[in-house]
């Protein structure tokens, strides 16, 4: 077990998924993104944004081509989509039993 606590976990891996999702949406918006834009808007450092991308390129969830003046382009993968859907879900998830549970904190307070 985690000195943390499991809960410490889950928002740890919570945090990286809420990045990958982020990340995913932003190069849905704009496949010319640099990485500098790209982490400046996700507020990560230059070489967390790297290696986020390169891990999504790994998985098969962004496809990268270079365009022309030394640059990449990142392209969302059928299975990238796929993966956007999937943590959409589970963010929407967690946010509902969140709102829940605070809900019944406030009825019992």
């Amino acid at each position: 077990m985690d000195v943390l606590g499991d809960n410490a976990v889950d928002r740890r891996e919570q945090a990286k998924e809420a990045i990958v999702l982020a990340l995913l949406d932003a190069i849905e918006r704009n496949a010319a993104m640099t990485q500098r834009h790209l982490a400046r808007e996700l507020g990560i450092a230059l070489g967390l944004a790297n290696t986020y991308l390169t891990r999504c390129v790994r998985k098969g969830l962004l496809k990268v081509t270079e365009v022309p003046s030394d640059r990449y382009a990142y392209y969302i993968t059928p299975q990238g989509f796929a993966e956007k859907s999937r943590l959409t879900a589970r963010y929407l998830s967690v946010l509902f039993e969140f709102m829940r549970r605070a809900r019944i904190e406030l009825e019992e307070f």
